[in-house]
């Protein structure tokens, strides 16, 4: 039987589902669907094997004339990956017919939630890539934008669909809108990305650091020409990176040292010039809290490490507590959440230099690091300053400067979540933006970090209601 191509979901493009084309009233939405709702609901019974199956019928009329009325765009609106609850949970909205067509009003009411829904995801989606684009033409530079760009939308995909059966699929489609968005021909953009992915993620799975950065890196590869390094992995961030190449390994246990009489990137120097040249006045708007769902998304993103899961929802209690007590974020307030999160007696500031991507990149130590490190941990609590720049630059300065010997992600995430408690903001969704890696030395990346926690703010704030 031949489907109406109104009902080709899969084939959806960008040009046919980009928010900024096809203008939408939320209000209007309930009338839509009742009006193209017909008379009566399909029973259970009503099936028989020589027949199409009514409900799906029922089911096709509704998204035709959703479709007729706002464009192709709604012929998407069973996405399963895209419910929300009120509180910014996951939730299945829409099951299928079978399951979901219930009373008539009930089924109506589903059904207007589910487009809802995916007109919100697929604004997510364009909110995203306007943090992105365009990128840049220097194909080093290029290179680094686009790992950087399908990393954040990877992470995106996978916190947004809870990382269910088929979240891989969906990241997949969002990173071939993303291609075409960039101007990478329709004709190569299904095979870029099919390459690129490669059987990396699987369903049910949340995708580990390592497995997000190899395919941003394999994509990024196969849009510049530009060649990526050997084994260039850093060595301490994100959290889940491949245990082979972290420094918390026990010596023996490690690949061994890299070569350093190799050519190699002061990281430290490069992120203290770009922090310097950062629009973060202009970058996001100022956000007065409080902001928050009753989802916590910094814990439940912490919940799912496999490793020290307890001892960092520990930690992030001792932040939170003093961001309640008030003041200023100072390094003996690191130090004191980093040692619960260590399970140490003392995590003092690192002495020596740190090395990552097999020894390219160091973190340099010189005498007035700590100083400098606290001169920047006081900017982060400056009100003159958005709330989503201080809280993006303070993570980045805690990467970038490595206080620690060991967990410095770790400590970053905490940073910044201190920096938005003290103003109320408990992000209902964190991992999109602790799941990807940022590079030193991409102005253009520190920027779209501010971009990124504030959209997630508004997020958070959206899915609060009103108040």
């Amino acid at each position: 039987m031949t489907v109406d191509p109104r009902l080709q979901s899969w084939a959806l493009d960008w040009a046919d589902v980009d928010p900024a084309a096809h203008p939408f009233d939320p209000a209007s939405v309930p009338a839509v669907v009742r009006a193209a709702a017909p008379a009566g609901l399909p029973g259970p019974d009503d099936t028989t094997a020589s027949a199409p199956d009514p409900r799906r019928t029922w089911v096709d009329a509704v998204t035709l004339g959703l479709v007729d009325r706002y464009g192709r765009w709604a012929a998407d609106w069973q996405e399963p990956a895209t419910g929300h609850t009120a509180d910014g949970g996951l939730t299945l909205r829409w099951c299928c017919a079978r399951h979901s067509i219930t009373t008539r009003e009930q089924t109506l009411a589903t059904i207007a939630g589910a487009l809802l829904d995916w007109r919100s995801y697929l604004e997510e989606v364009a909110e995203c890539f306007a943090r992105h684009l365009p990128l840049p033409d220097e194909p080093q530079a290029a290179f680094a934008a686009w790992e950087t760009a399908v990393g954040d939308l990877v992470a995106t995909a996978a916190a947004r669909t809870a990382s269910a059966e088929h979240w891989y699929g969906d990241s997949g489609r969002v990173l071939t809108w993303f291609l075409a968005a960039a101007g990478v021909p329709d004709h190569l953009c299904r095979a870029m990305v099919d390459d690129a992915i490669g059987g990396r993620f699987r369903s049910w799975t949340t995708p580990t650091g390592a497995e997000v950065a190899d395919a941003a890196e394999a994509l990024a590869a196969a849009v510049t020409g530009v060649d990526p390094l050997p084994e260039d992995w850093p060595d301490t961030w994100p959290w889940d990176w491949p245990s082979r190449r972290s420094s918390e390994l026990p010596a023996a246990s490690r690949a061994p040292r890299p070569d350093r009489s190799a050519p190699t990137i002061d990281a430290l120097t490069v992120w203290r010039r770009v922090r310097l040249a950062a629009r973060w006045a202009d970058v996001a708007e100022h956000v007065r809290g409080p902001v928050g769902t009753g989802r916590d998304g910094v814990a439940a993103h912490f919940a799912a490490r496999e490793d020290g899961a307890d001892r960092l929802l520990a930690a992030l209690d001792l932040a939170r507590a003093d961001a309640a007590a008030g003041g200023p974020l100072t390094f003996a307030r690191l130090e004191r959440w980093q040692r619960v999160v260590l399970g140490t007696a003392e995590a003092p500031f690192r002495t020596t230099s740190a090395w990552a991507k097999h020894g390219r990149e160091w973190y340099a130590y010189r005498p007035d690091l700590p100083d400098a490190f606290d001169a920047c941990l006081a900017e982060a609590t400056d009100p003159r300053l958005p709330l989503p720049s201080r809280a993006a630059r303070v993570y980045l300065d805690v990467a970038f400067f490595h206080p620690f010997t060991d967990g410095n992600a770790r400590s970053a995430a905490l940073a910044l979540d201190f920096v938005l408690a003290l103003e109320g903001v408990v992000l209902d969704r964190a991992a999109p933006l602790l799941m990807t890696v940022r590079p030193a030395g991409d102005t253009r990346a520190a920027e779209a970090m501010a971009r990124h926690v504030a959209a997630l703010t508004e997020h958070t704030r959206r899915h609060a209601g009103p108040g």
